[in-house]
Order: structure tokens, then sequence, then C-alpha cells
């Protein structure tokens, strides 16, 4: 199902006993993993695995464990690798049979290998999957709405929509920034954005984009951006995501129109020597490599995310480089 159908079963409290997230929005997946997580039961209830830490047996006799006082068995994994069919469908039945017992799985794999994992999670097992997708640009803006009201932020939907832009429509990141900018402890307005929140602007997303498109040397540049104390990485890669994601709705415009548009194609217009050059590059990348590229960027942004005991940045220039072997 999709997040409609799951705001409508959490509105009729008729959640099943176990759910699966997957897809592309990061943020929805991890909000509705935990709102569900405190209706099912309380924190001390929880058992979580992160990553690596999944172990069959310890969940299965989490799960399977009953309680004299009604305790709740909350078991939470987050993970990009595979769980085994079998395993997985020993902890979906553990649950249904076990009145105390939920199961969450939040999945950050890619959406081919996510939808065979769903398949377990089917009504037979009292289960079910929530593919979420990346929110338009009038849901985010919301949603931002909401938190800034929440945090008793004075902010303009104008600024809003300015923020959300400049850090490429990413929400997780505006959230960071607006709790940021609570500490200023005033209104605020787009100038403040722009002094305030780090973002790559706009001529600094093509140079580098560019540079890794052709095949120029792209280390220099990288470090002048790390050395900017609110840049990171993950910042980078993100960037890089929606660089490339917008890159493939103009190949798909264009393979189905025969031109561009660019606020067609993105809702907003383009200057428009930037939006021919985003059109060539489109059409040079073949769908196959798209799906390399997707696939690798999302592999980079985990290990940076999840592995304290690489060099970060070494690791993530050579990923970069051997990234561009594939255009």
């Amino acid at each position: 199902m999709y997040k409609q159908a799951l705001d409508t079963l959490l509105q009729k409290n008729s959640l099943p006993k176990s759910l699966m997230f997957y897809g592309e929005c990061s943020y929805y997946r991890s909000y509705y993993l935990e709102k569900i997580a405190t209706l099912f039961g309380s924190k001390e209830e929880q058992l979580r695995y992160y990553f690596d830490e999944y172990s069959f047996q310890s969940a299965k006799t989490f799960v399977s464990q009953s309680s004299l006082f009604g305790d709740k068995n909350i078991l939470i994994i987050k993970s990009e690798k595979n769980i085994p069919k079998k395993e997985l469908e020993t902890i979906l039945k553990s649950c249904q049979k076990n009145d105390n017992s939920f199961f969450l799985f939040e999945y950050f794999g890619d959406d081919k290998r996510a939808k065979e994992i769903a398949k377990v999670f089917n009504k037979k097992n009292s289960a079910d999957f929530v593919r979420f997708f990346k929110p338009n640009s009038y849901e985010a803006i919301n949603l931002l709405l909401k938190f800034a009201k929440k945090i008793e932020l004075d902010i303009s939907k104008f600024a809003l929509e300015h923020l959300y832009s400049i850090q490429n429509e990413d929400i997780s990141l505006c959230l960071e920034e607006l709790k940021k900018l609570k500490n200023l402890d005033k209104p605020i307005e787009v100038g403040d954005i722009d002094r305030y929140s780090f973002s790559l602007g706009l001529a600094d997303i093509e140079t580098l984009m560019e540079k890794f498109f052709y095949k120029k040397d792209i280390k220099e540049l990288i470090d002048e951006f790390l050395e900017i104390s609110s840049a990171n990485e993950i910042f980078i890669i993100n960037a890089m995501e929606n660089y490339f994601s917008t890159l493939f709705m103009f190949y798909s415009y264009i393979l189905s129109h025969g031109n561009f548009d660019a606020k067609e194609i993105l809702g907003y217009p383009l200057p428009l020597a930037i939006a021919k050059k985003r059109a060539d590059m489109s059409i040079k990348i073949k769908l196959p490599v798209y799906k390399q590229i997707f696939s690798e960027l999302s592999k980079i942004e985990l290990k940076l995310k999840t592995d304290i005991h690489i060099d970060k940045t070494s690791f993530f220039i050579s990923s970069l480089i051997k990234l561009q072997t594939f255009l």
C-alpha cells in the first residue's frame, strides 16, 4: 500500500501486527515507523536492530515470549540487507500468534529487492508493507509549515519554499535547518536563510556536475565544498542524487515528447542555458546507467551514514571517481 492507505488505517486504528516500510523518502519511512512504534507501546518495550546488529535467534525469542503483565514485544529492524524469507516468515508468524508482539521493518535497499521482501508481509501473516514516494512540493512545504508551527518558528511560506529549493528538496535537511534557525529567536526571512543555511547553490551544483559528467578532476572542488563548515559528504551526495533525478526526468520527458520544457518537467523554470545543458546531458545517459548511478549513490550514502571506521572524505572522493567510470 501507499501513504494514503496507511493514513486511513491509522485513522481507523486498524493497523496490522507487522509492517515493512520502504521507498525513496527517508523522512516518511522514519516518521511513520516511530509514530506506529509509539502507538504499539513504550520505548522500554522495544528491541531495535540497526543494520548488521540483526540476530535471528534473538529476534525470534523476543517476539515469541509471553508476559503475565501485558507488556508488549515491539521488534524494530532497520537494514539495507535482505533477511532470509524463512526467518521473516518465522518472525511474522510469531507476532501473529502472540497478541503482545509487533514487528516494524524499515528497509533501505533498492526498490526491486524491496518488492520481493514485501511479498512476505501479506495479510495471511497479519502484515502489510508501505512504499513511500518523494512528496510533491505542495505536500513538502505543508510538512515544513506544520513543523515550523510546532517549534513556534515564525517563517513565511515563501521563505520555506526558498529553503526547500536550496536544500535540494530534502525534507530531513530542511527540518534540521529549521531547528537551527529557531535559535535566532526572530521572524525568519529569505535573507536569513541565505545567511545562515548552507546550500550548494545552483551555480555550484552545475559546476560540480559538469566536471563529474565529463570525467574531469573533481577532487579540488569537493575539497572546497568540504571546507565550508556546514557542508559534508552526505549533503553533496544528496545534491548529486537530486541532480541525477532531474536529469532522468528530462530524459523521460524527451523520450515521450521529443523536446524539453523545464517548467513542465520540474514545476519551475530554469535559465535556458542550464535547461539546455541538462537536456543534452540527460539523453547521453542510457537507462541501465541511470539505474547503476542511483544504486551506487544510495550505497555510498548508506556507508557514509553507518560506517564509523572509514575516512569519510577519502572514501567519498574515491567513490565518486569510480562512479565517473559509469558515464
